[in-house]
């Protein structure tokens, strides 16, 4: 029973980001479509995240917000978009079909432009904020392990190997992985002392 449990937590934590960063790209896609056409009059009868049957349902003003149990799409529902439905004169203002061409173009596209503005603004904010890179500093270093038998102490920030400088951990395991078999020469800077040493 703990490993059914256990692998339905690895499924669960592998899954589950996957379908809550779809249904938001999903959401900003239909979206776009929505928005554009509300600006140009159209009327838009359902905002659906996902298809099939409808597990929540409920509408403000001409509009059913619903989503659905299938999570793997979305729809936009606008009126007068079925070229064999009969429009009304007085309605065909907010029919899809009714309006201009341009519109109609702007609206289709207004989902995928919205899809790469998105992606667009993720990036720009992660180039802001940076990655958050591992420097060259040391955790705990246990008292038995090898690495304090070869002199390093907890803290301890490496400098140099080998006289090449490094700055972050992946400079340090790239280092160590080109040297394999060879000795090598570290200078750390000690965390409690603040001097240089070399190991």
């Amino acid at each position: 029973m703990e490993v059914i449990g256990v692998a339905f937590t690895k499924l669960f934590s592998n899954v589950g980001p996957f379908f809550l960063l779809l249904g938001l790209l999903i959401f900003i896609h239909e979206l776009g479509h929505f928005l554009v056409a509300i600006y140009f009059g159209v009327r838009v009868e359902t905002f659906s995240l996902g298809f099939g049957k409808k597990i929540f349902s409920r509408k403000l003003g001409d509009t059913t917000y619903c989503i659905s149990l299938i999570p793997l799409g979305g729809y936009v529902k606008m009126y007068g978009d079925d070229p064999s439905a009969d429009i009304p004169e007085a309605q065909k203002k907010y029919s899809f079909l009714h309006k201009p061409v341009w519109p109609r173009i702007a609206i289709v596209l207004a989902g995928p432009l919205m899809n790469l503005f998105f992606a667009i603004f993720i990036f720009a904010a992660i180039n802001m904020i940076g990655e958050d890179m591992s420097s060259s500093q040391l955790g705990d270093v246990e008292i038995s392990s090898a690495a304090y038998a070869s002199g390093f102490r907890s803290g301890d920030k490496i400098l140099k190997i080998n006289e090449a400088p490094v700055h972050l951990w992946q400079d340090v395991k790239l280092k160590v992985e080109d040297n394999s078999g060879n000795s090598l020469k570290f200078e750390v800077l000690r965390e409690n002392t603040g001097t240089v040493e070399n190991i």
